[in-house]
């Protein structure tokens, strides 16, 4: 009987051994170089896009990376805000955004992992209470 079920069982195995494509196909990456995290800046309000004289702010320890949205450019505003020191850099962040008129948004412990490749992007939304709608 045990020299039934070998052959059985050795063609089982390797069956689900051809069958996984992780055994069997390469990790290919890529050249680009990814944000570590991406904020779309919006109005709290009326969800309006605001990324537009946007100050992004992200640090982790000692680390401290920032990016200035130049203000008057609303083609700015649709995209998200990124820090150019920040690509492809693992970490757990505090993300701050300041505008103009805006309180100041903030969110902590931002986690980025890394994969076989490159940091896989938190992508976050911001979306800012005007200032006048805290008096």
């Amino acid at each position: 009987m045990h020299r039934r079920l070998a052959p059985l069982l050795s063609a089982t195995i390797l069956g689900m051994l051809v069958g996984c494509s992780a055994l069997t196909d390469p990790v290919v990456c890529t050249l680009e170089a990814r944000p570590s995290i991406s904020v779309f800046v919006r109005d709290s309000l009326s969800n309006q896009p605001i990324a537009s004289g946007a100050t992004l702010i992200l640090t982790d320890g000692s680390f401290v990376d920032s990016t200035v949205v130049p203000a008057g450019e609303p083609e700015w505003d649709p995209y998200p805000v990124t820090t150019p020191r920040s690509y492809e850099r693992p970490g757990r962040y505090h993300v701050t955004v300041r505008r103009a008129g805006y309180s100041e948004w903030t969110r902590a412990n931002v986690v980025v992992q890394r994969d076989e490749c490159h940091v896989r992007t938190v992508t976050l939304t911001a979306r800012l209470l005007p200032v006048a709608t805290l008096n």
